[in-house]
């Protein structure tokens, strides 16, 4: 990184431009290494906060999409259109606005939708969209659990470093050669 991130319009600018060196396929391999890793960090808030068959729908769609794209294609239109009608399915029961969703939980369910949509188009901004979901809820927990917190101060924390320094080898990762196996899911957590 030659440019130290100060704030967010620092990592939003670093990302994107990281972003575009990567192809269309690796951009979705990077959206839903973001996305695992949101599931497995939230999973107890979800079990929590939402229904357990929208839960396994979600990880459901998660784990449809790794298994096309670790055989090394993007998912078709087909099978992007049936993921989208469990997604929606799933996203109908809990959207009501009166209920006390965690915003955690907003972030990653809306997150998978944005991999959807990633497999469906060839667009550095859903990918950022997807990356900006990883530092979202990283700030909603901080802001949680340290009430001294002040959102102002989230990139100079060590977790929000830990987590671009993640994203920044995985990126740099998948611009060089990589096998498709399980082992990408979890790469640098």
């Amino acid at each position: 990184m030659k440019k130290p991130i100060h704030d967010l319009d620092d990592y939003t600018n670093f990302m994107e431009k990281q972003l575009r060196t990567l192809r269309h396929f690796e951009r979705c391999l990077f959206a839903m290494w973001c996305v695992d890793h949101l599931l497995a960090t939230h999973v107890d808030l979800l079990a929590e906060n939402l229904p357990k068959s929208d839960l396994q729908t979600i990880q459901q769609i998660v784990n449809e999409l790794w298994e096309t794209l670790l055989e090394g294609i993007i998912p078709d239109k087909d099978q992007l259109n049936a993921l989208d009608m469990d997604f929606m399915e799933a996203d109908a029961r809990w959207g009501d606005p009166a209920s006390d969703v965690h915003p955690v939980a907003t972030i990653v369910q809306q997150s998978v939708g944005m991999c959807i949509l990633g497999c469906r188009r060839n667009d550095v901004d859903v990918a950022l969209t997807v990356a900006q979901a990883v530092i979202d809820c990283l700030d909603c927990k901080l802001e949680e659990d340290h009430p001294s917190y002040s959102p102002d101060d989230l990139c100079q924390r060590p977790e929000f470093q830990n987590e671009l320094d993640a994203q920044s080898a995985m990126m740099k990762h998948l611009r060089g050669e990589y096998e498709l196996t399980l082992k990408l899911r979890t790469m640098f957590r």
